[in-house]
């Protein structure tokens, strides 16, 4: 079997085994539950009694002497772009799935769920820099493309820089997108200053995804571990009470930094475990998200 043929053929193994999640999405308004179309710039008029005082131009306003608001329109439809981690750390499974693979999921879901919204869905990876940009666009077909485009790249055996990923889709985005960053968040936290802004002018929605035994390593002696970006190796003793007490402090200072960042810059943030069903998390994820909307 040739390679492409073998690209179909995982490309269609990740759409069925994730069909049941996107018809489920989609039957919950996959849509509703984000800040929506976006809106446009139409004119701008005179303020009178009632108007949202937020909508005020304080340019224009100053400029004539009189308050002005800006008209908006609803966007016809929502683009979405994926922003796809493709760094050395994705690499690592000790499952069934590495992280690369569950990512590759996670997509799939979420580019078939907004293509059968009849939104469009364009992708983005990046490991130190911009690896493939696929231009948002709709169609069953184009989703899967974009799965694809995720699998053939396999992986780099690099850090990721999703500061360059990030200054990449600000030149690309014209108008309010919905942007996933799915990601094991293990890019360094000072190379993520832009993830601010780009929350201000987009909808972003943090995707972290893990491994159990990044969060949980049972006693099992010593072991040797390599590190798949920088291909150094180390060995420990898992069953040490010093290092298990060290590793404890690792993970739950990771797991404090990522939710500082989230709440630094008002991101959204859903974790999804290699070992886990893809359904329940993301399935949560939607329904806290909706609740919220309504209040």
């Amino acid at each position: 079997m040739d390679e492409r043929h073998k690209l179909f053929h995982r490309v269609s193994r990740i759409e069925i085994r994730t069909r049941k999640l996107v018809e489920q999405l989609v039957g919950g308004d996959y849509r509703s539950v984000f800040r929506g179309r976006g809106v446009e710039f139409s004119e701008f008029r005179e303020y009178i009694e009632g108007d949202d005082p937020r909508l005020i131009d304080w340019n224009v306003t100053a400029r004539t002497g009189y308050p002005h608001v800006k008209l908006l329109t609803e966007e016809r439809e929502l683009s979405a772009l994926l922003m796809v981690d493709l760094s050395g750390s994705l690499r690592f499974g000790s499952v069934r799935l590495t992280k690369l693979e569950r990512v590759a999921e996670v997509a799939a879901v979420l580019a078939l769920s907004a293509v059968r919204s009849n939104d469009r869905v364009g992708l983005l990876s990046f490991a130190d820099d911009v690896v493939d940009y696929v231009p948002p666009d709709k169609g069953r077909a184009h989703a899967l493309r974009t799965v694809g485009a995720i699998l053939q790249s396999e992986g780099r055996a690099v850090p990721a820089n999703v500061d360059r990923a990030l200054r990449y889709a600000g030149r690309t985005l014209h108008r309010r997108s919905l942007l996933f960053l799915i990601s094991d968040f293990r890019f360094s936290r000072e190379g993520s200053r832009l993830l601010g802004a780009m929350s201000r002018r987009h909808d972003v929605v943090a995707i972290h995804v893990f491994d159990p035994r990044e969060v949980h390593m049972p006693p099992l002696g010593l072991m040797t571990f390599r590190d798949p970006e920088s291909g150094r190796t180390r060995t420990v003793n898992t069953s040490s009470g010093a290092w298990r007490e060290d590793f404890g402090k690792r993970v739950e200072s990771d797991r404090k930094a990522r939710e500082e960042l989230c709440r630094k810059y008002r991101l959204d943030l859903v974790s999804i475990s290699t070992a886990d069903d893809l359904i329940l998390p993301l399935r949560k994820f939607f329904m806290l998200r909706k609740r919220r909307r309504r209040h």
